[in-house]
């Protein structure tokens, strides 16, 4: 798995992997809080890691998941947070740079 994902080498290609492997589920029970002032942060989604091999997914825990495919936490949060609600990927912006407004000179 390792493997295949490197010899890609598009970064694109990679995210939607990604994207198709990581699922977003959403969190099933929220416990009451002690305080009502401070109701604390609270997640509305869990990730669901998989991997697929042979056409049969299997679940695998999210260590495990970074670990195979040689890559760390922010690679996956990166590509689940450029999903549109569409499921659409957005392109990749790294190096880009906005065009600025030129102005002539008088």
């Amino acid at each position: 798995m390792f493997k295949q994902f490197w010899e890609v080498g598009d970064y694109m290609v990679q995210k939607s992997f990604l994207q198709k492997q990581v699922k977003q589920v959403p969190v099933k029970r929220h416990r009451k809080t002690k305080t009502p002032d401070n109701p604390g942060k609270r997640r509305s989604y869990n990730l669901q890691y998989t991997l697929t091999m042979s056409g049969i997914s299997y679940p695998v825990c999210k260590k495990g998941f970074l670990n195979i495919l040689g890559i760390k936490t922010g690679r996956v949060e990166t590509a689940i947070k450029t999903v549109n609600a569409a499921g659409i990927t957005q392109p990749d912006k790294r190096g880009r740079r906005p065009k600025a407004d030129v102005q002539t000179a008088p």
